[in-house]
């Protein structure tokens, strides 16, 4: 099955079908606000948040997005840049619609410098997202 891919975009039967494939290394990573990560968010996701100076040290070269991710994980994460990359944010539609100055298009560009694909979750709202996290989580305890 081919993953519906358009642009940097990915929808949330592609990414799962990409997980339940096994064929590729997915680092997935939720860039909500942490209350809302820690509420719910998909396994094995690290987060990411969008706090005004994390985004001032990403704009400045301040810290590597390597280091970021490293960082922000429960655990050691062995980063291979040419693994796919899934960020998931609150509920954005369009990756051509987001401001040039918010986080999300920050935290892509930088992605997009160290890693070879890159892909925003297009449009999972708080529901997609739950089931989301079912789907996930049932895959991940088969494997």
């Amino acid at each position: 099955m081919a993953h519906e891919m358009i642009g940097t975009q990915i929808v949330t039967e592609s990414l799962v079908a990409l997980l339940e494939s096994g064929t590729e290394k997915v680092l997935l990573i939720d860039s909500r606000p942490f209350v809302e990560y820690n509420t719910s968010h998909i396994l094995e996701a690290i987060n990411i948040n969008c706090s005004k100076l994390m985004k001032r040290r990403l704009q400045q070269d301040k810290v590597l997005i390597t280091e970021l991710i490293q960082h922000s994980a429960k655990h050691k994460v062995d980063i291979d840049c040419s693994q796919k990359v899934v960020v998931y944010d609150q509920s954005s539609q369009d990756v051509g619609c987001l401001a040039s100055d918010c986080f999300l298009t920050v935290l892509l560009g930088k992605l997009e410098k160290s890693f070879s694909s890159v892909h925003l979750l297009a449009g999972a709202d708080a529901t997609e997202r739950d089931w989301l996290c079912v789907k996930c989580q049932q895959y991940l305890s088969q494997a």
